[in-house]
C-alpha cells in the first residue's frame, strides 16, 4: 500500500465529498441515539446492534492521521 502524506490526509479531510460523508455519519449517529432513546430495553440484541452502529460511526468521525500507526510520510 502506498504511504499517505500528512498533508494529503488533511486535504482529504477538507474535500467536499469527505465533508458530506462525515455529515451523513453524524446524522446517522443522531438517528441511532434517537432510536435508543425511545426503544432501549425492549430488545437487548437490537440495543447492542445500535450501540455498535453508533460506535462505528464515531470511530469514523474521530479517525486521525496518527491512527495509521506509522503508515504516513511527513
Amino acid at each position: 500500500m502506498e504511504r499517505i502524506k500528512a498533508n494529503e490526509f488533511y486535504e482529504w479531510r477538507k474535500n467536499p465529498v469527505t465533508l458530506a460523508f462525515m455529515y451523513a455519519a453524524e446524522e446517522r449517529i443522531k438517528d441511532g441515539m434517537a432510536v435508543l432513546a425511545t426503544t432501549a430495553g425492549l430488545n437487548p440484541i437490537e440495543d447492542n446492534y445500535m450501540r455498535g452502529f453508533i460506535q462505528a460511526y464515531r470511530e469514523l468521525e474521530d479517525f486521525r492521521i496518527e491512527d495509521l500507526d506509522g503508515e504516513t510520510d511527513e
